[in-house]
């Protein structure tokens, strides 16, 4: 017999001291959880009734008739809806404190808001936050149902995609607060209209006292006062029609200055950011500062320490057949429950390495909770247990003070600073085997630890830094107009540094485009996720299924090839129009319509216009990196836009146009025109040198010695005999070689490596997976660490000895050389 959830008594023991589980591979703790048997389009959860019961789970919320006498020791609530019932309880549980909550909704920037207001207040509050970007009709109560009597402030985020959706949400969150991020177009197939789009979504603060929302939106404005106008109100924006006015926005290459005329007063605050939606978010969290009572000064050095918003938890080969969990700058007891879950969710999926792998925590002090350590630390103990820790190396002294309160966990290493950790690695401290879960806030420096950790599968690696690639970023990005769109490629497994991490990033960054030169790389995108529009430069017929399916739009080049997808469209008119560049060739003479080619092209283009639709026009430079050929591009230029002005004419609608490349982003700022494709430059690389002063490098290419001997005078060393030497030396034998990509033509002296603080020079001819490299004179031994290129030995010098371009060095890179991408 089924139960109406109305007539639950969320006072039973059935509910007392539980906690919900909606993911069969998240049971940690059987006796305390209830399960929710929800379905979904691939899964039900009924399937997994049987493995939770013989894993110790006793309590049940199903919907599907269960024959109960398989289940002796069970309690089935069956109800019509398990997810409505999982919602009720999330509202009961609501209701039984009385802690200020911050509601946050909008079709962008909640996360990122949640998250940098969890970082304004952690240091005053005892906070609870929806994990990640739990907005949605089960991630809202999942995070409501985090909150303990010891929260003081909650900060959680709502996101609908249907009518009606936010109306179930309103009473799980019941704000006092509410922050409207801005309207879009995100989920906007589910609403009849805009208007009705913002009006369910102001439904979330039925019962806020107080509305936080830019007024520059004029219809999300006239929306509030009309839904609310008895609520406290407190609307900003760069418009006169503002309550807190932002009167001046000054922006320099990496900071915005703001100067804000409030009704707190006048505020003066410089941002480290300087794009828009970063003000607009970070105006959000001002305005509730000052709400809060919180003054100039202390908002400013809020400010100052934001840290980026974690895209996710990272999951990476280590040493030994182990596995880790890289969690690092963040470090509270919430995000470690999250991340504990992370890790027992990944140790069930099939994966090369043992399902028995130990489990190992590698942990910091907790900094600024608001409880005493004893109770602090309490807490971390009992949550490793539950999470059947089997080792624990923890770092700092608060923790180490705690040390009797792990006497659970098997193996305990306690140090007193990570250095101390460090120097232990490989003596008293060895893993294999384990999934090593490291988690550690910001002052730590833990990114040290996965570096020292992460598998080598020979001894060379390429490192990205994500702090530099996003310091390039930003240089490119403030040279754009307000209004130009950004393209970045990613083609050449985004110039040798990995494609996939790299466009996350961008993803993340909120790029317009990605550029890939073979339609295979899309896929490759595609399959992991990544949804950004992705323009693909060269495409076979071979490859045309894949547009469709994958949502990739081709640039088409060529009558002959345009002809050719015409006619697999008209067999094929799933998905149709299906998005198109035009390429144009402007004198790179490499591929693109010619001006002869127009006619046919505009013919083609009117005979099909329910086929394909033009969304962009573009064409290449041949030499805007060389100034002596500025003349030259200024003609390319010209041509390009007197083409793309026709096709706009033919087709009676606008197009994205773009032509400038890294080079020509810094040589023609005046001529950006709708969209410009960053490419080699995010990378630090300037190919006209124009800014390069400006950009930081990001990839470091780094190897170790893998032998010492020293040489006597006329000894040999390598193939062929090429170094002999002159006299006695030492020389140390470098683990890379031409199949990692490092060239055959850095033999005998032209290559240079950098070994302790000294560029060496390479002697020998270089070995398939070895080189040579003479290091007499300094303190070397075995393990030691070598820049092949890098702070110290630029890529541009490294490329310039071998008489070639950067470009060619690092998209040579063999696959065999792990991408490290990392963050100092």
């Amino acid at each position: 017999m089924q139960v109406k959830f109305q007539d639950i008594d969320f006072y039973t023991n059935f509910w007392k001291d539980k906690e919900p589980l909606t993911d069969s591979r998240m049971l940690f703790n059987p006796a305390k959880s209830i399960f929710f048997a929800l379905k979904g389009k691939q899964q039900d959860g009924h399937a997994y009734i049987d493995m939770l019961y013989e894993k110790g789970l006793r309590c049940f919320v199903v919907k599907n008739e269960i024959d109960t006498s398989a289940y002796p020791d069970a309690v089935f609530l069956s109800v019509n809806n398990p997810l409505a019932v999982l919602q009720a309880w999330a509202a009961w549980h609501r209701a039984q404190f009385k802690l200020n909550v911050i509601a946050i909704t909008g079709s962008n920037g909640k996360t990122i808001v949640k998250e940098w207001l969890y970082q304004f207040l952690e240091l005053d509050f005892k906070v609870v936050k929806s994990p990640k970007s739990y907005n949605s009709q089960l991630g809202v109560p999942l995070s409501v149902l985090q909150i303990q009597a010891s929260h003081q402030l909650g900060i959680f985020e709502a996101g609908i995609s249907l009518k009606r959706e936010m109306k179930k949400l309103e009473p799980i969150i019941n704000p006092k607060i509410g922050i409207f991020t801005n309207i879009g177009q995100a989920h906007a197939e589910g609403f009849d209209s805009l208007a009705e789009k913002i009006e369910e979504k102001l439904i979330l603060f039925k019962a806020a006292q107080t509305i936080i929302y830019c007024s520059d939106d004029e219809t999300v404005h006239a929306a509030m006062l009309k839904a609310y106008p008895e609520k406290e109100l407190l609307h900003w924006g760069f418009g006169e029609q503002a309550l807190i006015q932002v009167r001046k926005s000054k922006k320099n290459q990496f900071h915005t200055t703001l100067a804000i005329l409030s009704k707190w007063g006048p505020l003066s605050l410089n941002l480290p950011f300087n794009t828009r939606a970063s003000i607009e978010n970070a105006m959000h969290c001002i305005v509730l500062m000052c709400l809060l009572d919180y003054n100039n000064e202390q908002i400013q050095n809020r400010l100052l320490q934001l840290r980026d918003v974690p895209m996710r938890l990272e999951w990476k080969e280590a040493i030994r057949q182990s596995m880790l969990i890289d969690d690092t700058y963040n470090n509270d007891l919430g995000g470690l429950r999250i991340a504990l879950e992370f890790m027992n969710q990944k140790q069930e999926q099939p994966s090369h390495y043992k399902k028995t792998a130990g489990k190992t925590i590698i942990l910091s002090d907790l900094l600024e909770m608001g409880i005493s350590d004893p109770e602090l630390y309490r807490q971390v103990a009992k949550l490793l247990k539950d999470f059947a820790i089997q080792k624990i190396i923890a770092v700092g002294p608060s923790i180490s003070r705690q040390a009797t309160l792990f006497c659970d966990i098997p193996e305990r290493f306690f140090f007193k600073d990570t250095d101390a950790l460090l120097a232990a690695l490989g003596q008293e401290l060895d893993f294999h085997n384990e999934v090593i879960l490291i988690k550690g806030a910001r002052k730590f420096e833990f990114e040290r630890i996965v570096r020292r950790l992460r598998k080598r599968s020979h001894s060379t690696v390429l490192e990205l830094d994500l702090k530099a690639l996003r310091h390039n970023f930003n240089v490119y990005r403030s040279l754009l107009k307000k209004e130009t769109k950004l393209m970045v490629m990613v083609k050449a497994s985004a110039y040798g540094s990995g494609s996939y991490e790299v466009a996350r990033f961008l993803e993340y960054h909120k790029v317009d485009y990605l550029g890939v030169a073979y339609a295979d790389e899309g896929v490759h995108l595609r399959e992991r996720g990544i949804s950004l529009p992705i323009m693909v430069m060269n495409t076979d017929t071979e490859n045309f299924d894949d547009l469709l399916r994958y949502q990739i739009e081709p640039a088409v080049y060529s009558l002959e090839m345009f002809s050719r997808l015409l006619h697999y469209l008209e067999r094929n008119p799933a998905k149709l129009p299906l998005p198109i560049h035009i390429e144009f060739d402007s004198g790179m003479h490499r591929l693109g319509f010619e001006p002869k080619d127009f006619d046919a092209l505009v013919d083609l283009l009117q005979a099909h216009k329910d086929s394909v639709k033009v969304v962009g026009v573009f064409s290449h430079l041949a030499a805007a990196e060389e100034s002596t050929q500025q003349d030259f591009s200024k003609i390319q230029i010209a041509e390009f836009e007197e083409f793309a002005l026709q096709i706009e004419k033919v087709l009676a609608y606008p197009v994205i146009k773009h032509i400038l490349n890294s080079a020509g982003i810094s040589r023609f700022p005046d001529k950006q025109l709708d969209m410009v494709r960053l490419g080699i430059g995010l990378h630090g690389l300037d190919p006209n040198q124009l800014i390069g002063h400006r950009l930081e490098q990001v990839a470091t290419l780094r190897t170790m010695v893998s032998q010492v001997k020293n040489i006597k005078a006329g000894a040999s060393v390598g193939y062929g005999r090429a170094f002999v030497a002159a006299t006695d030396c030492q020389i140390a034998t470098i683990a890379i070689g031409y199949a990692d990509g490092f060239w055959r033509a850095f033999s005998n002296g032209v290559g240079q490596l950098l070994i302790a603080g000294r560029l060496c020079p390479v002697v020998g001819k270089v070995c398939m997976d070895m080189c040579f490299a003479d290091v007499s004179g300094l303190e070397v031994a075995v393990g030691d660490d070598v820049i092949v290129f890098g702070n110290g030995l630029p890529i541009g010098v490294v490329a310039a000895a071998a008489q070639t371009i950067p470009y060619e060095i690092l998209t040579h890179i063999s696959p065999r050389v792990p991408r490290v991408f990392f963050e100092q």
